[in-house]
């Protein structure tokens, strides 16, 4: 879909998204990534492509019952969930917290899966992730 970042000698860039914001954003990602049943939230679009981003698109990705149950007066017939009055909430609410905790121009949506993978084929960057050691004995 978009073109593939740019690389710098034998390295792609990963993202154009600065240090520490991409930091705070990761942090802030594990929460959100805590609060919700889901597969968690990815960074998509224009800051994975280009250096001369509007914005940031960050988007929660839930499995389509934990969607169902979250949202459950929203109809997914279309993308008409955007006009669900609590996803709406939960949206400009989490988009407000995730410019708070990053600094960053955030646009962030919650998509349920199917939706997400039928429309989206573009890149996308997982945030939040736990990664644990294995203990040795």
């Amino acid at each position: 879909m978009g073109a593939e970042p740019e690389t710098k000698g034998n390295r792609k860039k990963v993202s154009y998204v600065g240090v520490p914001a991409v930091f705070k954003l990761e942090l802030a990602c594990k929460h959100l990534n805590d609060a919700y049943e889901g597969f968690g939230c990815y960074l998509v679009g224009s800051a994975l492509e280009r250096a001369d981003w509007r914005d940031v698109d960050v988007v929660l990705i839930l499995d389509d019952d934990a969607f169902a149950r979250e949202f459950p007066s929203a109809d997914l017939r279309g993308g008409n969930f955007e006009l669900d009055t609590k996803w709406l909430i939960h949206t400009v609410a989490l988009s407000d917290w995730l410019k708070e905790q990053t600094g960053l121009p955030i646009d962030f949506k919650i998509q349920p899966q199917t939706w997400a993978n039928e429309r989206h084929k573009g890149m996308r960057h997982a945030k939040g992730m736990r990664v644990t050691r294995e203990r040795s004995e």
